[in-house]
């Protein structure tokens, strides 16, 4: 089985306080895995550093079996995406906040727009493609940042609570589309989220997390729970 993702001796230390401290974590090729556990646990500050965000105190990262200090930084970045609890979109078009990953990587007009249009559909937001990204309400802008993750296929995709600002029935509604489209898709997923229901739909397994370590790896499928 390859690895998407190989950590050994992760460290994480900031003014003094010990944020993260992971001797070890893998993540298979098309594996979906959640973050869980309590606020300052350390889910977020782990995901950014697989994400490339933030720099580690110490430790080895390896993406692909290879180390990170082999690659290109950009090139390493461009086969990931990663949508965060609140958007992070510039004051454009809808269409084209949802482009510029795309842009970014050389695609041909052709192929950006049709890619585009099936995000923006798979997102339910096509009807926003021209509407300014400001005037846009907190589940609407989300829906658009996820389309944006999605449109540039990344191999791995990090998703921080990236439900967090849609309503009970549109967030069920969009688990169970992108979990689809991820699976499809075979993109290697890391989410953070504090709700059980999002992991079970979303992910293989859930690692939880206290203080900065994991403490625990639960199956989803089958419940059995191994503590670390």
């Amino acid at each position: 089985m390859s690895m998407a993702i190989e950590i050994k001796d992760l460290t994480l230390v900031i003014e003094g306080r010990t944020i993260l401290d992971v001797p070890e974590f893998t993540l298979a090729a098309g594996e979906s895995v959640s973050l869980m556990g309590p606020n300052g646990a350390g889910k977020s500050s782990l995901m950014l550093v697989m994400a490339l965000l933030q720099e580690p105190t110490s430790g080895e990262l390896k993406y692909f079996g290879r180390k990170l200090e082999d690659y290109p930084r950009l090139e390493l970045q461009r086969r990931m995406a990663m949508v965060f609890q609140k958007p992070m979109l510039l004051d454009l078009s809808v269409l084209e906040n949802v482009d510029l990953g795309l842009k970014f990587r050389g695609l041909s007009r052709r192929e950006r727009s049709s890619r585009i249009n099936d995000s923006l559909e798979q997102m339910e937001v096509a009807h926003l493609a021209k509407r300014r990204a400001r005037t846009l309400s907190g589940g609407e802008a989300q829906r658009v940042a996820i389309a944006q993750a999605l449109v540039v296929e990344p191999e791995i995709i990090f998703l921080d609570e990236p439900f967090s600002n849609l309503d009970k029935e549109i967030r069920e509604e969009m688990m169970l589309h992108i979990d689809q489209w991820l699976r499809q898709k075979h993109i290697t997923t890391v989410m953070v989220t504090h709700h059980r229901r999002e992991a079970d739909v979303m992910t293989d397994t859930v690692y939880w997390m206290e203080d900065g370590a994991i403490v625990s790896r639960e199956s989803v499928e089958t419940g059995e729970k191994c503590e670390s």
